[in-house]
């Protein structure tokens, strides 16, 4: 009897891809390094990649939020991680910029994070430094530096808003250079899998100068701008609200009712509620959130918060603390985001708000008891918490 071949027992493709499909994201990223073919496949194949971010949202992989831990000291650099050891987590060292000093303030302070559908978008408000990370398989890349920054902070600032289009399957980066003494600035829009270049985009309002952090929601990225106009000699800064499509990279006004945009200039913190553009307002009266539920008609409903004695709220809307968003359930979560080791003689916590059960529970973010830092007077760390991450296994 002849022996089989070795071809007689291959096993077929879209058999192999069914079987991946069903293994965790960590044996995954190992198994990358089988084949090209399998290389491909994992991080690649849109089809393959939207299973595992589907089966990740329909079981999440995490019980407690992930954390964006960033250390300053003596190093600039973050790990992501549902605690707060160091002994497991990858470090992401973030690239110094040569126009800026390292030990100024402002620098050490000025990273942000945004987050969207498994990625991590970390740039800096100072210096035009920009890196996209994916915590599933630890890749982190720097995207390419644009024009020379401004070493002096009042003169020039930088915003950067991150979001993923579903239509397109596309990541994109948009990114502002406001020269608030010119009064003007210069976008740019870079597209994650592309010609690996920035683009700049021409034709819109340069006035309309960026302000605070933005959010997307389902394929449009919304941020909040501020007009500075002058009549009769005294200057002032109208509000608007814009919208930016990343798919067809358009530009909008957002027609929202004069009652949300007083919120928006109260505090100005956006969140994406049950899948629709809210923002958090307060006054003295007490803390609201608001939500736009048809831009057309300019149709928002408000939902006021019931504050108990001493809660998180109350810290927010002295200053005391920092304000995070909502998780896709619907509760409001506050952090205390920096920390000064020296000065903190408690765990870091993150506070949770029931809007229905008017009720706060908190989480404490393991391994942050001063006990736990070896440096404590060294070290200066901001915490951003994740709620609802998704595996991802795509190439950056």
């Amino acid at each position: 009897m002849n022996r089989a071949r070795w071809e007689d027992y291959r096993i077929p493709l879209d058999l192999i891809v069914e079987i991946l499909k069903k293994l965790p994201a960590k044996s995954l990223v190992r198994f990358k390094s089988v084949s090209k073919e399998w290389s491909t496949i994992i991080s690649s194949r849109r089809d393959f990649i939207e299973s595992i971010v589907t089966r990740s949202l329909a079981h999440p992989p995490h019980k407690v939020p992930l954390f964006i831990l960033y250390h300053c000291v003596p190093e600039a650099f973050f790990t992501v991680s549902s605690s707060f050891s160091q002994s497991t987590k990858h470090a992401v060292s973030l690239r110094r910029s040569d126009s800026i000093d390292p030990s100024y303030d402002c620098y050490s302070r000025s990273f942000e994070y945004i987050y969207a559908r498994g990625l991590i978008c970390c740039y800096s408000l100072v210096c035009h430094l920009v890196t996209i990370y994916n915590p599933t398989t630890r890749q982190s890349v720097h995207l390419p530096v644009m024009e020379p920054p401004v070493p002096r902070f009042r003169e020039q600032r930088t915003h950067c808003y991150f979001g993923y289009d579903p239509v397109m399957n596309q990541y994109k980066v948009l990114y502002f250079i406001a020269y608030y003494t010119a009064n003007k600035q210069s976008i740019y829009v870079f597209t994650l899998g592309g010609s690996q270049s920035w683009r700049k985009l021409q034709g819109f309002a340069e006035k309309l100068l960026p302000e605070g952090v933005g959010l997307c929601v389902d394929g449009i990225i919304y941020y909040v701008a501020t007009l500075r106009v002058e009549e009769k000699g005294k200057k002032r800064c109208e509000t608007v609200l814009l919208s930016f499509d990343i798919r067809s990279e358009r530009f909008d006004h957002v027609c929202a009712p004069e009652s949300m945009l007083r919120v928006v200039l109260s505090i100005g913190i956006a969140v994406n509620h049950l899948g629709k553009l809210g923002f958090i307002g307060r006054n003295r009266i007490g803390t609201s959130l608001w939500v736009l539920e048809n831009a057309e008609k300019q149709e928002c409903s408000k939902i006021t918060l019931g504050l108990l004695d001493a809660d998180p709220l109350e810290m927010l809307q002295n200053g005391q603390s920092g304000f995070s968003g909502v998780t896709p359930a619907g509760e409001i979560f506050v952090t205390d985001e920096w920390r000064f080791y020296s000065q903190k003689l408690k765990p870091a916590y993150v506070y949770y708000y029931d809007m229905k059960q008017n009720s706060f529970r908190r989480l404490e973010i393991q391994g942050t008891s001063p006990e736990d830092i070896k440096n404590p007077e060294d070290d200066l760390v901001c915490v951003f918490p994740i709620h609802a991450h998704v595996e991802n296994t795509m190439c950056l």
